[in-house]
């Protein structure tokens, strides 16, 4: 085992450990049955954090534990389960030449030779799972993802609409949907090519982004247009964020893209009525967008529902 010293106060002691599948470990107090239970829980999930949870719940059982943090590769976030305590055991976890991210097992009391051993036993039923895992988010994350502007695309919009409007129907809550178009984009192609058009799609996405809440989803609906859907949302609302949306594109605006002036935005914004199809408001977004194009462009049109 190799071990780091500490930056932090002398009470603290931490540990980092590259763990991989082939790990040979000395007997613990674990049990082959203890670690089957395990493996039997690991193995119903394909989200990190449901591994997690269930990794810190299985070795709370022992009182091995009272936190664990992951940091998840793809995305750089880590995954928070119980509290951090100031023992700390962390270890790198890689499957052959393949870094699967970081494990930190916290505790109040310091760890025994005996725990950390039973931390790379659980580790090593775990690697396989979490592989599994992370495999199966990158699938995912193409799937449903842009690739050029990495916000969701047209496939994730028709899954999420309808359960959208769904809990709106549900819950009894606004609920509004905006397009917005890139006005003369196909001029843009053709004058400045068509990288460039790929720095203003980015940039697009980005300056929509930038206003969005947490709450709100921002999806690439095709082409040079994107839709949002904007929960808890009335109409009035709604044109706001929109003329948020159109005011941020010239203060945001990349000056290293070349252009001359920020490219402009057609809008088109409406709400949802109770009891109506998710492609009813599709529908009439499409058509205030459309408005908005055809009264001169660079302009918000916003539908009420009838």
């Amino acid at each position: 085992m190799n071990t780091a010293t500490s930056t932090k106060p002398t009470s603290v002691e931490s540990m980092r450990v590259n763990t991989t599948s082939k790990t040979t470990l000395p007997d613990s107090d674990l049990s082959g049955m203890d670690l089957l239970k395990l493996h039997q829980q690991l193995a119903t999930t394909l989200k990190p954090s449901d591994l997690i949870s269930r990794l810190f719940s299985w070795l709370s059982q022992y009182q091995l534990v009272s936190g664990i943090e992951y940091l998840e590769p793809l995305d750089n976030r880590t995954l928070i389960s119980g509290s951090s305590k100031p023992h700390k055991a962390q270890y790198i976890i890689r499957l052959e030449d393949r870094y699967l991210g970081e494990l930190t097992i916290s505790n109040q009391k310091k760890f025994t030779e005996v725990d950390i051993l039973a931390h790379e036993q659980a580790i090593s039923c775990l690697i396989h799972h979490l592989k599994n895992a992370l495999d199966y988010q990158a699938l995912e994350k193409v799937a449903f993802h842009d690739s050029l502007t990495g916000v969701m695309n047209r496939t994730s919009m028709d899954e999420l609409l309808p359960k959208e409007v769904g809990r709106a129907q549900r819950h009894c809550y606004d609920l509004s949907v905006v397009m917005v178009d890139i006005d003369n984009f196909k001029v843009i192609n053709d004058e400045a090519g068509h990288l460039m058009g790929d720095h203003i799609l980015r940039h697009v996405s980005r300056t929509i982004k930038n206003q969005l809440r947490t709450s709100d989803l921002l999806f690439r609906y095709g082409g040079d247009e994107f839709f949002l859907i904007l929960p808890n949302t009335d109409l009035p609302g709604a044109n706001k964020a929109a003329q948020q949306i159109i005011n941020s594109m010239g203060r945001d605006f990349d000056k290293n893209l070349a252009l001359t002036t920020a490219p402009k935005l057609s809008i088109g914004v409406t709400h949802y009525r109770p009891g109506e199809h998710h492609e009813e408001l599709v529908y009439r977004v499409d058509s205030a967008l459309y408005e908005a194009k055809k009264n001169g462009r660079n302009c918000i049109i916003s539908k009420t529902a009838v």
